[in-house]
């Protein structure tokens, strides 16, 4: 019973871990997306500002600009599972740890009976004085 107690208690560590590597992993797209938005942005303010001027340098900045929308969209589906993902490896180990109680909650039980049974085997077993 207390191996198995282990076990439970090492799987839900790595659970959790798991869990807080998805939520790095979301919080790094996360950014990644805010970058990107700014990014597209000030690139918008360029072209409205006509600092990019016109011809090939403003062909340029409108292909940059349809190409941070691209990685923005890519980035917001990323986002998106990963979010997912999250709430996957959340539930995951949430369920871990109450495996792990319950089968602490089993054990110490278990522990307590055999523990009654043994004082009782002892006081049975020893002769009283007033006998």
């Amino acid at each position: 019973m207390k191996k198995r107690l282990d076990s439970l208690e090492k799987i839900s560590q790595l659970q959790a871990k798991l869990h807080d590597l998805t939520r790095w992993r979301l919080a790094a797209i996360g950014r990644q997306r805010s970058s990107l938005e700014e990014a597209e942005r000030a690139m918008i303010e360029a072209l409205n500002s006509d600092a990019v001027g016109h011809g090939a340098p403003a062909a340029a900045a409108a292909r940059r600009l349809r190409s941070i929308g691209r990685e923005i969209a890519a980035a917001k589906a990323d986002y998106d599972a990963q979010s997912q993902r999250v709430l996957d490896q959340g539930t995951r180990a949430k369920l871990a740890q109450r495996l792990v109680e319950n089968a602490d909650a089993n054990y110490r039980a278990d522990k307590e009976r055999k523990d009654l049974g043994d004082l009782i085997e002892r006081s049975l077993g020893k002769k009283t004085s007033s006998a």
